[in-house]
């Protein structure tokens, strides 16, 4: 190959591949610093926990649900009054992504082997994992990207066109080629998306320090006491709650006395209420299952004790039959005491528990970690 059919000879190659080099180095650099968890406050925390070279014992992983309903100094403080010895850490995040919940432990795994078990939240809400830019995370590196493309675990981009579909499926379709193209594209797309995230964290990380002055990685408009929320978070090592008197405390209170008066205690604990167990959907579900099937093989692998925890709502639906077996044969399944749980006190909100509510299951899953200790 002779100088005038280099390929790098032009000005445009040359510039192009210097691009791509520089994309690349983007892309190292953002996912060994984590960059792209500078979105909020809890993905501060989680940054900062992940990357923390304290060991424990003990990780919860799952949603803002696990965030704020595991308190990790009182799940230690009574272990150590049924006569055992540990630190946990709350990993959790706000959202119900059950591919940032594998992502997260793999790397914390990483950091920490000698981690003996992880809590890993499912149930009726956090199993909700319809669309993609509910599950695409910023932990994403290029094997995760590819992994995504050949998976395919989605079927739709977003809500719109999740309601779409349910409204209105094709009417023409022949052996269902068109949608193998579809999910085929979404799924080449996406996995493009993730391969880009290193520059644009790059970015992002930039322009919060150019606005904090220096002083954070991190963003979160009107929240003059970001600091502050990020140092209290891990003081307790994960925990996140709202204070009652706040305005999101005091809607969401509302939102339980709603509950309460439309669901009665003795109705929630009969679940005499009917609703449809959809969990068995092969594409609704789909992304749920695999992550979760992900979850289990990467902790059989690493030795550590896997169990799935059953984070109630409030006086809403449990779980249904097919998640019961699915969860109980890929690992232990450990539901929580409902008949604490729906009493009012025990909710902030109907979603998430309340300090009195997040003490008794922190309590009750010390009990349930430190019995299977002693057998």
């Amino acid at each position: 190959m002779d100088a005038t059919t280099t390929p790098l000879r032009s000005k445009s190659a040359r510039v192009a591949a210097w691009f791509v080099l520089f994309c690349a180095l983007a892309l190292v650099a953002a996912q060994r610093l984590q960059l792209g968890l500078c979105s909020d406050a809890r993905h501060a925390v989680l940054r900062e926990l992940v990357r923390a070279p304290e060991p424990a014992q003990v990780v919860f992983v799952g949603s803002s649900q696990t965030a704020r309903g595991v308190i990790p100094e009182v799940f230690d403080a009574r272990a150590a009054e049924l006569g055992t010895s540990v630190r946990s850490v709350n990993l959790s995040f706000f959202g119900t992504s059950r591919q940032l919940a594998y992502l997260t432990l793999e790397r914390w795994l990483d950091a920490h082997p000698d981690t003996k078990c992880a809590y890993v939240e499912c149930g009726v809400l956090s199993d909700n994992q319809d669309f993609p830019h509910e599950a695409l995370s910023r932990f994403e590196t290029p094997s995760d990207a590819l992994s995504l493309a050949l998976s395919q675990p989605y079927d739709v981009r977003n809500a719109r066109e999740f309601k779409r579909r349910k409204d209105h499926p094709p009417t023409f379709d022949p052996l269902g080629a068109f949608t193998r193209i579809e999910r085929f594209q979404l799924h080449a797309e996406l996995s493009l998306e993730a391969l880009g995230r290193g520059p644009e964290d790059c970015v992002r990380a930039l322009f919060n320090l150019a606005v904090q002055r220096g002083a954070s990685l991190y963003w979160m408009p009107h929240e003059p006491t970001l600091g502050s929320v990020i140092d209290s978070q891990l003081s307790e090592r994960g925990y996140y709650r709202i204070m009652p008197d706040s305005p999101l405390g005091i809607g969401g209170k509302a939102g339980v006395t709603k509950q309460a008066a439309a669901v009665s205690y003795e109705n929630a604990l009969a679940a005499t209420f009917k609703d449809v167990d959809d969990f068995g959907d092969p594409s609704r579900f789909r992304a749920t299952k695999l992550y979760a099937e992900r979850i289990a093989a990467l902790c059989k692998t690493r030795g550590v004790r896997l169990v799935f925890l059953d984070q109630p709502n409030f006086r809403g639906r449990p779980l249904r039959p097919s998640q019961v077996a699915y969860y109980s044969q890929l690992a232990e399944l450990f539901q929580q005491d409902k008949s604490v749980l729906y009493r009012e006190d025990s909710f902030q909100d109907s979603g998430h528990m309340s300090v009195v509510g997040a003490e008794f299951a922190s309590k009750a899953l010390a009990a349930h970690f430190v019995g299977a200790e002693k057998k």
